[in-house]
């Protein structure tokens, strides 16, 4: 007895592709989506263990956060003098000692950048050191009995890919920076928002829409501490948000 197979025909061939690539559709977006809510999660975690090691900080330093160290700005914690950009001045790496991963927290999986401070280029003998956060300039030098509100007051979150800035100031950092047609916050990166790490150490995600749903960025900007606790020399001012 002899047996037979049938051949698939090309329209068969062609419905079965059809189907596949219907199914791909629907399906890689799901995919992605999900890879990125992975990626939006740790770098969540990373926020996490860095506000606990601003609250470590915190408790050795007589409650101060950390400060602005410059070659010629200076920092509310000495403002007679500006403390100097120096490695150690780094905000990270004042409290990375107060971590167990150390580096890997200032890396978010998303960011495309991950542009380092110049100090810390990998270049002419430097350390390498990928950076995705950014400090808020407005709570620098400032204890958290000073604050009305340290659970509504973001203390680090994420630049954007272009930015090798340490420090953001708002309000004028929340727009457009001159030259670049971004601003330095990445306000869009995680599903139309960025994670962010407050004064009371706590982290969560912030949409654009809240960050910008008020022209100063209040409260979360911390604005309100630059009009109360005024920085020698700044220039922090937007026409959105005037002094």
């Amino acid at each position: 007895m002899r047996c037979s197979s049938r051949a698939f025909t090309l329209i068969e061939l062609l419905v079965v592709i059809a189907i596949i690539a219907i199914l791909a559709a629907v399906l890689f977006p799901v995919f992605s989506q999900a890879r990125e809510k992975a990626r939006q999660a740790s770098c969540l975690s990373n926020m996490r263990q860095l506000g606990i090691a601003l609250t470590m900080y915190m408790e050795d330093s007589d409650g101060l956060s950390f400060f602005f160290g410059h070659n010629s700005r200076l920092s509310r914690c000495y403002p007679a003098a500006p403390l100097g950009a120096t490695r150690e001045n780094r905000w990270w790496n004042q409290i990375l000692p107060y971590t167990r991963m150390g580096g890997a927290l200032l890396v978010c999986p998303s960011d495309a950048g991950r542009v380092p401070h110049v100090l810390e280029n990998g270049q002419d003998g430097k350390p390498y050191v990928p950076r995705s956060y950014v400090a808020n300039r407005a709570g620098e030098c400032l204890p958290v009995a000073a604050i009305d509100n340290p659970a509504d007051i973001v203390i680090v979150t994420e630049k954007g890919d272009l930015f090798d800035d340490s420090w953001y100031e708002p309000p004028k950092n929340l727009y457009d920076k001159p030259g670049y047609g971004q601003p330095v916050l990445a306000m869009r990166r995680h599903s139309g928002g960025c994670n962010a790490m407050f004064f009371d150490g706590h982290a969560r995600w912030l949409s654009r829409g809240t960050w910008l749903s008020n022209p100063c960025g209040e409260p979360y900007s911390g604005v309100q501490l630059i009009r109360r606790y005024p920085i020698p020399g700044g220039d922090f001012w937007h026409p959105n948000c005037p002094q």
